[in-house]
């Protein structure tokens, strides 16, 4: 029976490092030092950027498909999909075979692109 005690305490122990790092963690995802920018006037400050290739470019429907990398914040792996266009997000200057970096999130059941840049080639 005494073996349990020290068990017990070790686990509660460890779970509380874990805890720990993992707010440090998220807390320093936002640093000016991580690489991620995080201005205020992000459309999503929570949202990470994501890169990608424009596969087809719709005008009309306003929307663009992006062969793209993992969107961890949204729990997608790699895949092609079409996006809508929200907030500062434009269709402007953008063509087919373009390397882009951009935001995206979701609005309901819809997956939206907020931001899009195109990368140099």
């Amino acid at each position: 029976m005494h073996t349990q005690r020290p068990l017990a305490m070790a686990f509660a122990g460890l779970l509380a490092f874990t805890s720990t790092q993992a707010l440090a963690q998220a807390g320093h995802a936002h640093h000016p030092s991580s690489g991620t920018p995080a201005s205020a006037s992000s459309p999503s400050a929570s949202a990470a950027f994501s890169e990608g290739v424009v596969r087809r470019v719709n005008a009309a429907s306003g929307t663009v498909t992006i062969a793209h990398g993992p969107l961890t914040h949204l729990d997608m792996p790699p895949m092609t999909m079409g996006f809508k266009l929200r907030g500062s997000a434009s269709l402007e200057g953008l063509s087919t075979g373009d390397k882009v970096r951009f935001v995206a999130d979701k609005e309901g059941s819809t997956l939206v692109v907020k931001q899009i840049e195109k990368l140099p080639q």
